[in-house]
């Protein structure tokens, strides 16, 4: 037989089924109750009080069905009727003749009397075997109840043992509840069967009456107004919308950067060192790694027809070691690119500049700045002058480069001259060292090891209200620190300033306890506030890079997380399998071979030099295991 309530819920227990309190199982509750609290079963008391029974009591007494005239001796009993009779009862022996009409008359009426208190036990038992089982617990316990609830104390020990009641408190009408059910500790979970529809054939067999909810169907909106939303929705918003109905479906499928999102899948995952990948550095469609103090470069994998060679089992892009231009005593910990020069930093100190070519194999070593005492934990670029620089003359140059040491000490470079323009030291000597560099389009952010993010001004300015070595006749002096700000107790590990197209409106922290702060940054002034912060990740932050819609962070949880830069909500999380060491973000450029293309089709030009993909985007990240991995981010990621 189909049993139409197999279907149910678990219902989680936080009070006891017995006395309504909370308390643990086999565990006395010592809750006052009122004397009345349901007939006094919980007092359970060992001396009898009006009104309740004792544990000495016989083991029948109490028991529903049962008769209090049968614990008589019935020997007894037929022996008092026999020697009395009708005489006894009035005072004299009158001897009452018996016929065996009265005789027969009397065995109908016993037999009678007997099957009446039968079918009346059998009822009674019926009755109690019905008997629920909150019943059952709210009724007053017989003494074979009493006798197993004494041997069941007697087990579990001192916990269980009844507590008494004092004075004062009975003497107010209340007692102590020694109830000992209480809630399991281990599986404090009930199934309680929940009723549902069944069908048997073509009939609906219903458990209950419900009552059928009516819904309104939802009128579908116009193009338009979905044009509209679909502006202020991020990617991960136009993922929610496309389950609502098939037309918004449509709309979020047109979208690009849902597209994108959609889409974002490892193109390449290569072995590149032995040891863990400390920095990645993608130029002209090469990869350049650092990692076990060399510089590696690597390309894409061609055949003998010049066509890319991709793998069979997984489909991915196949990457071949082209040159190792760069090796170094020392372990190399970050590379950056400037001035169509590499520059690579050491352990040991060194800042060492190499000079790209075209060829790879022609890759020659420049020069050094090596003041350094400590291992160089960041390198740092200028912004590239949007004319022609005052220094060097030269169109769209990158002047300036700052290196940030484990010897407490910044070093402004000339980049041309290679010669220490400026030096900047923390504030005192309490200070953590410098970590890691940030620029704007007025300040230079330096993160220290103590959570401390230290703020100085490129131009010889100062708003510092006290006196200082500003104050002197000399006038103010180039990179005063002006203000400091908090990002915890722990280690700054990346910085970054960046918003939305590019725009040098926020200032993104990582620290090493896994947060990510987000400083407010203004025009004029000092007042940098802290806007929001992202605690998603589970270890602590290793690089943070942006596209110009989106935010990338990586940590050593193994996890690359994507953030939109208009809503700051999490878009993605990328698994990488690895400790993820450095991240790079390789924007997606319109090619000037198809938009001179596309311009001559406009003019009447042949379609065959336009069948070129559009532009992508990729993210590549380094990871700890030696490998380097490819994702796709599109062209709006």
């Amino acid at each position: 037989m189909a049993n139409y309530f197999e279907t149910g819920r678990l219902r989680f227990k936080t009070v006891c089924d017995e006395c309504g309190y909370k308390h643990r199982e086999g565990t006395t509750c010592g809750v006052f109750v009122p004397a009345d609290f349901l007939g006094g079963r919980y007092d359970e008391p060992d001396t009898p009080r009006e009104g309740y029974m004792s544990d000495d009591d016989d083991d029948g007494a109490g028991a529903p069905g049962k008769n209090p005239d049968d614990d008589e001796d019935p020997e007894l009993k037929e022996k008092d009727e026999t020697e009395g009779g009708l005489g006894n009862m009035f005072g004299a022996s009158l001897a009452a003749p018996k016929t065996a009409l009265e005789e027969a008359k009397k065995a109908a009426a016993a037999a009678k009397k007997a099957a009446e208190e039968k079918a009346l036990g059998i009822e009674r038992e019926k009755q109690a075997a019905m008997e629920s089982e909150l019943e059952k617990l709210h009724r007053r316990m017989t003494a074979k109840e009493k006798k197993a609830l004494r041997k069941k104390r007697a087990a579990l020990g001192r916990q269980a043992e009844k507590l008494n009641t004092p004075k004062f408190v009975k003497r107010i009408g209340y007692v102590r509840c020694n109830c000992i059910l209480g809630v399991p500790n281990d599986e404090p979970k009930e199934w309680v069967a929940v009723p549902e529809i069944r069908y048997v054939g073509e009939i609906e067999v219903r458990a209950e009456f419900r009552r059928e909810t009516l819904y309104k169907k939802a009128m579908e909106p116009s193009e338009t107004v979905l044009a509209l939303a679909m502006r202020f929705l991020d990617a991960r918003s136009l993922g929610r919308a496309s389950m609502v109905n098939t037309s918004w479906r449509a709309m979020c499928e047109a979208q690009p950067h849902y597209f994108d999102l959609k889409h974002m899948e490892p193109f390449a995952n290569f072995e590149a060192h032995d040891g863990k990948v400390e920095s990645v550095l993608v130029y002209r469609d090469r990869i350049y790694t650092a990692g076990t103090k060399m510089v590696r470069v690597w390309g894409k994998a061609m055949d003998f027809n010049a066509k890319q060679v991709y793998e069979e089992e997984t489909g991915m892009e196949t990457y071949n070691l082209l040159h190792t231009p760069i090796r170094d005593t020392a372990l190399i910990p970050m590379v950056c690119k400037a001035n169509q020069s590499l520059y690579s930093a050491a352990s040991n100190g060194a800042v060492r500049e190499w000079v790209l070519a075209h060829n790879i194999k022609n890759i020659k070593f420049s020069g050094a700045m090596w003041e350094h005492s400590g291992w160089i934990n960041d390198i740092c670029c200028s912004a590239p002058t949007p004319g022609t620089c005052s220094m060097h003359g030269v169109v769209n140059h990158v002047c300036l480069l700052y290196t940030a040491s484990d010897d407490r000490c910044i070093y402004v470079w000339d980049a041309v001259s290679r010669k220490r323009m400026g030096k900047i030291q923390p504030p005192n000597k309490t200070c953590g060292t410098m970590r890691k560099m940030a620029l704007s389009e007025r300040h230079l952010f330096v993160g220290s090891s103590n959570g401390i993010i230290y703020v100085y001004p490129f131009e010889k300015t100062c708003e510092r209200p006290d006196r200082h070595e500003c104050s002197l006749e000399t006038g103010p002096k180039r990179f005063c620190l002006q203000t400091q700000l908090r990002h915890g107790d722990k280690a700054i590990t990346s910085l970054l300033v960046g918003g939305k197209n590019h725009a040098m409106l926020k200032l993104f922290s990582g620290s090493m306890d896994g947060t990510i702060a987000i400083f407010q940054l203004y025009s004029e002034g000092y007042d940098f506030e802290c806007v929001g912060v992202f605690d998603q990740h589970k270890a602590a932050i290793t690089s943070i890079r942006q596209s110009w819609s989106h935010l990338y962070t990586s940590s050593d949880d193994g996890d690359i997380r994507i953030w939109c830069l208009t809503t700051y909500a999490i878009q993605r999380t990328l698994h990488c399998g690895s400790r993820v060491k450095d991240i790079f973000i390789d924007e997606a450029h319109e090619d000037e071979e198809v938009t001179q293309a596309s311009q001559d089709v406009t003019m009447g030009g042949s379609l065959e030099d336009v069948d070129k993909e559009p532009p992508c985007g990729f993210l590549y990240a380094g990871l700890t295991n030696g490998y380097v991995q490819k994702w796709r981010i599109g062209q709006w990621m």
